[in-house]
């Protein structure tokens, strides 16, 4: 199931360069180095991780696609295109999230096996 793990580090690491885009250096540390928090207590990480992440869909992805998407109306630019792919943004930061589902699954029939 390493490729649940790709996901949930995929998400964090656009999100930190969501961050570094902006100079904010500090939430794009924040931002990459949280997926290690994984390799601490699984179960509590975890699902922090996945909180983490359905927040910043609504919180870092959402309002700023607003804001870009007023921005090129104001300019009288096409919004459409932009709408889509941040839209496919939002979906796959959310499907990193449901990854973490499958990951404490994962760690709950490992551990009723031994």
């Amino acid at each position: 199931m390493w490729w649940r793990w790709l996901w949930i580090v995929l998400a964090f690491w656009l999100l930190s360069a969501h961050f570094l885009r902006y100079d904010q250096l500090y939430g794009m540390g924040i931002f990459a180095l949280a997926p290690l928090a994984g390799l601490i207590k699984p179960q509590i990480s975890i699902r922090l991780l996945q909180l983490a992440l359905v927040i910043s869909t609504v919180t870092v992805w959402g309002l700023s696609t607003v804001d870009m998407i007023q921005m090129r109306l104001a300019h009288d630019a096409p919004w459409q295109r932009l709408a889509a792919i941040m839209a496919t943004v939002m979906i796959f930061t959310l499907v990193a999230a449901w990854c973490g589902n499958g990951l404490l699954r994962q760690n709950k029939a490992r551990q009723t096996q031994d």
